[in-house]
């Protein structure tokens, strides 16, 4: 008896040595991955483009005839809050938010906006409604009210906006990035651009590496955009 508990308490000992291990070597994979993320400081793009940095992402808002359409939602409340204070912009103002996933660090300041349009792609409705996580034993469960879900392809006009969702799966089923008018091309997190090229995001993130390499070869080339402007990696001018 004396042995088996001493085998049942090393074993415990083992399991709980190896969690630790694994935590730590996730974190260090972690902050050393955050490292490589440049998101563009909060401030105007231009007389109508508008970008918040929330620690570590980008959101982007656009100036419409009533109001303000948004892409994403920030990592937290509070450093949301403060980014459209400095814009001088009130959440009431903001009508529509588009989603590219749905990833907390994009869905951190939804709690700020009532009675707002919101919009994801149909494949990203199960990493919100408990079927599957980033993480397998962690799922994100929406609380923020109704949403719309969106075809590849499918196009709207709101406000005087006019928007086109591309789905571009491997970071999350329903990333998506968003062709906004004729110059701008919202990614999320589903690419990063080097050289003018499109690349694959952080693979420490992806769900999909492989898809996400497969997905964004449907994306219109870089220069066919005067920006893009990304999750993380900030706005880009591609005449740049």
């Amino acid at each position: 008896m004396k042995r088996f508990k001493r085998s049942l308490l090393f074993g415990a000992i083992f399991f709980v040595g190896l969690l630790i291990v694994s935590s730590v070597i996730f974190y260090i994979r972690f902050q050393k991955a955050t490292k490589t993320l440049v998101p563009s400081e909060t401030g105007a793009i231009n007389d109508s483009v508008f970008c918040i940095k929330d620690k570590y992402v980008n959101a982007f808002l656009f100036r419409g005839d009533s109001g303000y359409l948004m892409v994403d939602a920030g990592f937290t409340k509070k450093g949301f809050s403060r980014g459209l204070e400095t814009l001088g912009i009130s959440p009431d103002q903001i009508h529509t938010i588009l989603l590219t996933h749905t990833d907390p660090d994009h869905i951190g300041g939804m709690s700020l906006f009532k009675n707002v349009g919101v919009y994801m792609h149909k494949d990203e409705e199960q990493m919100i409604n408990g079927t599957i996580g980033k993480m397998k034993y962690i799922k994100t469960k929406w609380k923020y009210g109704p949403y719309t879900l969106l075809e590849n392809g499918d196009s709207l006009t709101i406000d005087g906006i006019k928007i086109k969702i591309l789905h571009t799966p491997g970071h999350t089923p329903g990333s998506s990035c968003y062709i906004i008018g004729r110059d701008y091309l919202l990614t999320g997190d589903n690419l990063i651009v080097n050289n003018n090229e499109y690349g694959k995001f952080v693979e420490m993130f992806n769900m999909d590496t492989p898809r996400q390499v497969e997905s964004i070869k449907v994306l219109p080339e870089p220069g066919s955009f005067k920006y893009i402007l990304t999750g993380h990696h900030g706005a880009i001018k591609t005449n740049d």
